[in-house]
């Protein structure tokens, strides 16, 4: 691997990381100034936006890279965001919670258990649908090519029962409220003024929101498309597992951000958000790109895949028996998030075991 070839690399992994970045915060502007962004709405649009970069990744891997290995990166970039989501991130939030607990004034993280709950068993539900297809016997794996339908419109049943107006709890008004100040200033417009043009901060105008949001949804699929291709010569050069590079490579590119947000929050006290997107999106995760997977690949997991999806329903289900079991009027001891997250440390040990041993 040469400079330039390395200095693609590098490239690539900014693009998508500032692409995300940028996009989430034009989704969320573009979804106030449509007035869409308030309550459960705003949760909805804020994990579509947070989980768009990760799912452009396999879309593209798959779609448009014409090598031998673009499904394998495409697999293991679907794998990667809910298994980071479920493990790593859910086991940060914790960490947080407790560093800052003085700060907090509370040793635990205050949540909608009900909510996340929910969330939780669509998750449980549809990724371990998706693990089942892709374990099927070769003489009856053509049922994947019908199967495979279910996970788009689950995802609307979801989106169903999120958006109807059910009398509102306490932690509803919360959210609310927590999304509100969690909204920061229009990217561009601090560009911008910087260059001496006088935006509000509060009210950006709809053009230059959309801006945005089309410039770095262009910019990530640029990167995405490069990521692609180091990912293939990386793994050949070093003869590492292509799915297993990907799986591990491709959400620390398209995560941070979503991972930094959910950590400031926490330090915060806005636990409801920062548990609610992180959840939220893992319903997402385990719908639109697993479709993908199901129907655009051979959907062989390997036996790194198969152990990190996993690992990402075990996390889920010890989070979600926790909620049901712990979480007394919404307090849920920090103990829950970082057992299950802590699978994300036991996963990377057993990686280096078998490619060390």
């Amino acid at each position: 691997m040469n400079p330039i070839d390395a200095a693609f690399i590098v490239g690539a992994f900014v693009l998508i990381l500032v692409g995300a970045e940028v996009f989430t915060n034009g989704v969320e502007w573009l979804g106030i100034k449509l007035r869409i962004s308030e309550g459960a709405t705003g949760s909805i649009l804020a994990a579509l936006g947070t989980a768009t970069p990760e799912t452009l990744i396999p879309v593209v891997a798959i779609l448009f890279t014409n090598s031998a290995d673009a499904d394998e990166i495409g697999v293991g970039a679907i794998l990667g965001a809910p298994f980071m989501l479920g493990t790593l991130v859910m086991l940060l939030i914790g960490v947080t919670a407790f560093v800052f607990r003085v700060r907090r004034k509370r040793v635990t993280l205050h949540v909608d258990a009900g909510h996340a709950s929910r969330d939780l068993i669509f998750f449980l539900i549809l990724y371990t649908i998706a693990l089942g297809l892709a374990l099927l016997p070769p003489e009856v794996h053509f049922l994947k090519g019908y199967l495979g339908w279910v996970f788009l419109p689950s995802y609307f049943v979801y989106l169903f029962l999120v958006l109807r107006a059910p009398r509102r709890s306490p932690e509803d008004i919360e959210e609310e409220l927590e999304e509100r100040e969690a909204f920061d200033e229009l990217t561009f417009a601090g560009l911008l003024e910087r260059t001496g043009l006088d935006f509000k901060e509060t009210a950006p105008p709809l053009w230059l929101v959309l801006a945005q949001t089309i410039v770095a949804f262009a910019a990530i699929l640029v990167g995405a498309r490069f990521f692609a291709t180091f990912v293939e010569d990386f793994s050949h050069a070093m003869g590492f597992n292509t799915l297993l590079v990907s799986l591990i490579l491709a959400p620390l590119a398209t995560e941070l951000p979503e991972a930094a947000n959910s950590l400031i929050w926490t330090r915060d006290s806005k636990d409801v958000i920062a548990l609610g997107n992180v959840a939220g999106a893992m319903v997402f995760q385990s719908t639109f790109p697993v479709t993908i997977g199901v129907l655009l690949t051979p959907w062989q997991l390997g036996e790194f895949g198969t152990v990190a999806a996993v690992f990402a329903l075990l996390s889920a289900l010890l989070i979600f028996v926790q909620l049901r079991l712990r979480a007394r009027e919404n307090a849920l001891p920090l103990s829950a998030l970082m057992l299950g997250g802590s699978l994300y440390v036991v996963f990377l040990g057993y990686v280096l075991w078998r490619v060390l041993v």
